[in-house]
């Protein structure tokens, strides 16, 4: 509707949306029904802002600068996420396949002894002819693959620098589930 004060178009039927004056109704006597009229683009008013001083709105430069502060830590916290997961997942570790130390330090004939001494006052070691079984206690068992296989890795070559030969020797978990074996000919391996 076309306001008859200020000349301005309003969607309203009854008051008008700019100065709230009151369109004139069937049964007031002031011209009958309202009048509808269509926009015309024409001349902006005064009230009506151009498009750079909607840009130079600091409320409007707020936002905009929230949402990409809300997006870039979005993405920030994905990319931290995927970064976490692949630091932190267990490394794939095949079954019945030797693969390199994965402590590959050098060991002396002194650390050896104390990693046999060490693992001998934990774990149950039980020494026969065909090798050596060592049960590792529930409280000194590694959780993670990775750490099992270095764990047994280290005791195989400490044995070897300590008897001066390598030895078959089968490590046992909390469970009673043989879980890693020491191989002289193949080397150490993951059995499950």
């Amino acid at each position: 509707m076309l306001c008859p004060k200020c000349g301005k178009e309003s969607n309203n039927l009854r008051v008008c949306a700019f100065c709230q004056t009151p369109y004139p109704t069937a049964g007031s006597g002031e011209g009958g029904t309202p009048r509808f009229t269509r926009a015309v683009a024409g001349p902006r008013d005064s009230k009506a802002t151009p498009a750079s001083a909607v840009a130079s709105d600091p409320r409007i430069a707020m936002a905009r600068r929230s949402r990409t502060k809300s997006w870039g830590l979005i993405g920030f916290l994905a990319v931290f996420t995927g970064g976490f997961y692949f630091v932190t997942r267990d490394k794939v570790i095949p079954v019945g396949i030797a693969i390199p130390n994965l402590i590959a330090g050098p060991m002396s004939p002194n650390e050896a002894n104390a990693i046999i001494n060490t693992t001998n006052r934990t774990a149950q070691v039980e020494v026969t002819n065909a090798g050596i079984t060592v049960r590792v206690p529930a409280t000194t068992f590694p959780e993670r693959r990775d750490g099992q296989l270095a764990f047994a890795q280290q005791y195989a070559r400490a044995d070897e620098i300590v008897q001066g030969h390598k030895r078959l020797i089968s490590f046992i978990d909390p469970m009673g589930i043989k879980f890693a074996m020491a191989d002289p000919k193949l080397g150490v391996m993951m059995s499950r």
